[in-house]
């Protein structure tokens, strides 16, 4: 249920949705209320009521202006897409596209649309000699709409700009950091000590991907759960953004020998989400990935805008020391008894830091600026790693520097990176 859940909050179409069934519900209810209770609306203040003629023509007027504004508004989110994805990254598409107060905006306007719509077709010349509160009603849903679309002009003059991208990414990361140091304070959640609570046994099948794709989200509760019911215990074998293919094999389950056959076609693969993008729910190093390629598209040749790599390259810095905070040995789901139930690997701190600093050194070793951003960040990180992994942190740090030519670069520019070489040195040999 879970996954059925995060995969239709997913879906662009469901807050629109969910707005344009509330408009259909209020032009019912409104419309009830004229066929109705016509004459008894007569004793209301005026301000409350209309005469149908009047209703009519500020439905219609109605009519006209959203579908107007809904168009300019799709037209204002499709420019703000193709801005994203040119000078940012086609990852970052999806930051807008769900943002919540866009799509609440597109469906107040669409709801707007429906229930002006719906307004005139329930006028009847019946209702000709009695008052309606439908036009009243319009107008009131035409203030909002105005309002909202003056906050929604104002959002995109915000969301666009690369501080409040780098933000938004930002506090991305930050959730996927937060869902797992949650997980790590459940009861029923430990790490594995091998040979007293993961204790596996020889006799095991393995369960292959039933389609080709990312893997976007597993829930861990639900594996834990039949894993407890059929008495087995399941390892994890990809870790969350592999891509696999249909003969993948996504799980180990490791069983009784007398047990195998009955539990060998148990639909594990049920509790996994795989599609054709990765998510950032569960997945750390795609989080940091984001940021990357907005610093890397910030240096490239056609925008040239180093500062704002190094603005995301410096956020950067402070996640990877949340991220050093990971457990180094594997993660279990337990039972009652506290015996290991499912097995995930979380990745290594090592990796992180080469996959989110290989491509920055390799396209930024020729900026001074960038060069130094990076060693900033992985200070940054230094200041709050554990120090088991300090030793990581200095061998990156070296890395980042290894290819930049340093004896050829002006005197003060040598300086600067020395500099903060240093600094990375004196935090990672505490």
């Amino acid at each position: 249920m879970k996954k059925q859940w995060i995969n239709l909050k997913d879906k662009v179409w469901l807050r629109p949705l969910g707005y344009s069934l509330l408009a259909v519900l209020l032009a019912a209810v409104v419309g009830f209320v004229d066929i109705n209770y016509g004459p008894g609306i007569s004793g209301l203040p005026a301000i409350f009521y209309t005469e149908v003629e009047l209703a009519q023509a500020i439905l219609t007027a109605l009519i006209t202006a959203l579908l107007t504004m809904t168009t300019f508004t799709f037209s204002t989110i499709m420019v703000v897409l193709t801005t994203y994805a040119s000078q940012y990254s086609p990852k970052t598409i999806k930051n807008f596209i769900t943002d919540p107060l866009t799509l609440r905006v597109l469906g107040i306007f669409m709801g707007g649309f429906i229930y002006s719509t719906l307004s005139m077709l329930f006028m009847r010349d019946s209702l000709s000699q009695d008052p309606v509160i439908a036009g009243v009603v319009g107008v009131l849903i035409a203030i909002l709409c105005l309002v909202f679309f003056a906050i929604f002009i104002h959002h995109v003059a915000n969301d666009i700009q690369a501080s409040r991208l780098i933000e938004r990414l930002a506090g991305d990361t930050d959730d996927v950091t937060d869902y797992y140091f949650k997980l790590m304070q459940k009861q029923n959640v430990s790490l594995e000590h091998q040979g007293e609570n993961w204790n596996s046994g020889e006799t095991f099948y393995q369960v292959q991907a039933q389609s080709y794709g990312y893997v976007q989200y597993i829930d861990l509760d639900q594996l834990g759960k039949k894993a407890a019911e059929h008495g087995v215990m399941i390892e994890v074998n990809v870790p969350i953004g592999e891509y696999v293919h249909k003969a993948t094999p996504l799980l180990t389950v490791y069983v009784q020998p007398e047990r195998l056959p009955e539990v060998r076609d148990l639909p594990l693969t049920q509790s996994f989400m795989i599609g054709n993008e990765r998510d950032v729910r569960q997945d750390p190093v795609f989080a940091l990935q984001k940021m990357v390629e907005v610093a890397l598209r910030a240096i490239s040749p056609g925008i040239n805008d180093p500062n704002t790599a190094n603005d995301s390259i410096r956020h950067i810095g402070r996640l990877l020391g949340n991220m050093a905070q990971f457990p180094v040995r594997p993660i279990l789901i337990t039972d009652d008894d506290g015996k290991g139930l499912v097995k995930i690997n979380l990745p290594s701190f090592q990796d992180i830091l080469y996959k989110t600093f290989f491509q920055l050194r390799h396209y930024g070793k020729e900026d001074v600026s960038v060069l130094t951003a990076m060693l900033e960040a992985i200070a940054f990180a230094g200041e709050s790693a554990p120090r088991q992994h300090l030793g990581s942190l200095r061998d990156i740090a070296e890395y980042v520097v290894e290819k930049a030519d340093l004896d050829k670069m002006p005197a003060m520019d040598r300086e600067w990176i020395n500099q903060k070489l240093q600094a990375v040195e004196r935090i990672t040999e505490r």
